[in-house]
């Protein structure tokens, strides 16, 4: 009869221990259960939206302009969780809206609840030096995406070109062109995300660009006509301003 007992408890331990393996398993899985996030861009004008080419916007002097190149790179993406630990999307993109594909990141991440998206504009000092000779030609860094500038040997972080009526007129004549991209170019953007909860059916973000900002911004003013060139470090004045208004520039809609 003892044999039996013992053979029964015995039994019943197994049971309840293998019962809590389960539960701890289930929990654990819990804990890393993946989600997805889709991060997609757009870009405005003040409140209109970018149209490349054809449509004329207003400057801070009321001159009539048009946008003919935007052009940039986007990577280091980090999402902050609310209790300040990171989890890294490892993307580095170039975002280009003269293409037909409209930017759209794709990510699988932890489920949880995040308090911060941060990102760089550009490229950081490592990447900066990357030779675009080492990628195929569909990768960011590519020398066939025409963003190396061989005479440093670094990339152009950020594009903008287009064309201003010097007359105050409504026909942009005068070209305008704009190019970032030495290493202190770098910025980083931190956008607040008020506690966002990813449960397992994930969620997307819309970023937002405002182009007008960029060159009227917090920072200071780039004029299209006195101050219309900007590549080299001749220019870095420039540069520095638009470097400085493009953190102030993206926001989450």
């Amino acid at each position: 009869m003892n044999v039996i007992l013992k053979n029964l408890t015995l039994v019943a331990l197994v049971l309840i221990s293998s019962c809590k393996d389960e539960d701890e398993s289930h929990i654990n899985n819990n804990n890393n259960v993946k989600a997805p996030l889709v991060i997609d861009l757009g870009a405005v004008v003040s409140t209109m939206p970018l149209e490349l080419q054809t449509r004329l916007y207003k400057d801070h002097l009321d001159r009539d302009y048009k946008v003919e190149l935007l052009k940039f790179y986007l990577s280091n993406w980090h999402l902050e969780k609310t209790d300040g630990s990171f989890v890294s999307l490892n993307k580095t993109n170039l975002v280009d809206f003269s293409s037909d594909e409209l930017f759209s990141l794709e990510a699988e991440i932890d489920t949880g609840t995040y308090q911060h998206l941060h990102f760089g504009i550009g490229l950081d000092s490592i990447l900066n030096t990357s030779d675009p000779a080492d990628f195929e030609s569909s990768h960011p860094l590519s020398i066939a995406q025409n963003t190396h500038w061989n005479w440093v040997s670094k990339y152009k972080f950020f594009m903008l070109e287009g064309r201003v009526d010097p007359l105050g007129g409504a026909n942009p004549s005068l070209p305008f062109s704009y190019h970032t991209g030495f290493d202190q170019s770098y910025r980083e953007v931190s956008l607040p995300l008020h506690n966002l909860h990813i449960n397992k059916s994930g969620d997307s973000l819309h970023l937002e660009l405002d182009v007008a900002n960029i060159v009227n911004g917090a920072n200071g003013t780039v004029d299209f006509i006195s101050e219309n060139f900007s590549h080299s470090i001749d220019e870095m004045g420039i540069s520095e301003t638009i470097s400085d208004n493009l953190v102030g520039s993206f926001s989450l809609q």
